[in-house]
């Protein structure tokens, strides 16, 4: 019998929600507050929300493919639903962006090149929407940690995280600056490639590799995780998040360079056993609908706000708080309202094909 987990159906909901709002108001109006060093610091010092994504979708995963009949046959059904959405969007931008350019611009060696190029890091890295930067990443991380757990290499994969983590300490993280080492520091090469790939090595190594197999050992070992003593964690973690801030504000200008700190580890995983202990029989109840919520404001809340500037004529750089509010409600309606006409659908179909059955 399938084991559910209201903790991370009720993250899932709270981490869609905070998506939501940090795109549509949260990210601009923290930019504007004064002290930035101290508030950006102390944001990423306690930024889990990311890591907790990878984690749990690690843990689900080794949960489904570990009970699967033909786990490498989930694993490729589970990539494909991925892929589906994932190039729908990429469609969308093509669209969007890329079409236009060589509309306008023409289909001259350069242009071509240059929209290749900015296709590529839309697909590899950035993402064709701001939201799924997270989706490479993920699909690398899963691959790397089936591998590796199917094969029962355990102890490297962990090995292999840690390392990568800490090493990514030295490229975004909080040891950024103790080898005095920058992207001018390599002449040859142009500074803007070696930024793609330090972006590209944090996304993929600091948190897609090393959070999904953090999710797939916790599932793995999750009897043991739930026996544990959380208190000496939890007194190590405050130690490690103050201290780590306070250093950081001490020696170092904040740069938005900075992606990672040592702190985030422990404290994502606190979280995440956290999650673990909530039980809730109405969250378990209205699982399905929760969890299309979810999907489609995650998925479908920048579509929803680009298509409302339109429609209101407004210009996210000139607008002011209460047209901030009045795009965020809207664009939080059109999500349930679409969440309940998806389910609405589904319920229909069912029927049909109940229907179907018994004639």
């Amino acid at each position: 019998m399938r084991k559910y987990y209201p903790g991370i159906t009720m993250f899932k909901l709270a981490g869609s929600l905070l998506v939501l709002v940090a795109h549509l108001m949260l990210i601009k109006y923290m930019a504007l507050m004064p002290g930035q060093a101290i508030i950006q610091f102390t944001s990423l010092a306690t930024r889990v929300v990311v890591p907790c994504f990878y984690v749990v979708s690690g843990f689900l995963a080794y949960k489904s493919w570990s009970h699967a009949v033909d786990p490498r046959l989930y694993m490729q059904k589970y990539f494909k639903r991925i892929a589906i959405i994932y190039c729908f969007f990429c469609v969308i931008f093509i669209a969007q962006s890329i079409v236009p350019k060589l509309i306008s611009e023409g289909l001259s060696a350069g242009n071509l090149v240059l929209q290749a190029k900015i296709l590529f890091m839309a697909i590899v890295l950035n993402g064709p929407f701001i939201q799924f930067w997270f989706i490479p990443p993920l699909v690398f991380g899963l691959l790397a940690a089936y591998w590796l757990f199917q094969k029962q290499y355990v102890r490297p994969a962990v090995i292999l995280a840690l390392t990568g983590f800490v090493g990514i300490q030295f490229v975004s993280g909080s040891l950024k600056y103790v080898l005095g080492v920058t992207a001018h520091s390599f002449p040859p090469i142009d500074p803007a490639y070696l930024d793609y790939l330090n972006l590209f090595a944090t996304r993929y190594i600091g948190f897609g590799f090393t959070f999904v197999t953090a999710g797939v050992l916790l599932a793995k070992f999750e009897d043991k995780l739930m026996q544990i003593k959380v208190k000496p964690i939890l007194i190590f973690s405050v130690i490690l998040t103050l201290g780590e801030t306070l250093l950081l504000l001490l020696f170092s200008e904040w740069t938005t360079e900075y992606k990672l700190t040592f702190s985030v580890l422990p404290n994502t995983l606190l979280i995440f056993y956290g999650i673990l202990r909530i039980r809730s029989e109405a969250v378990h109840k209205y699982n399905k609908v929760i969890g299309l919520f979810s999907m489609v404001t995650f998925f479908g809340h920048i579509l929803f706000m680009v298509a409302n500037l339109w429609l209101l004529g407004w210009s996210i750089e000139r607008m002011n708080a209460g047209q901030d509010l009045t795009l965020l409600l809207l664009t939080l309606l059109e999500c349930i309202a679409a969440t309940a006409f998806l389910r609405m659908f589904a319920n229909t179909l069912s029927a049909r094909k109940t229907r179907s059955a018994a004639l």
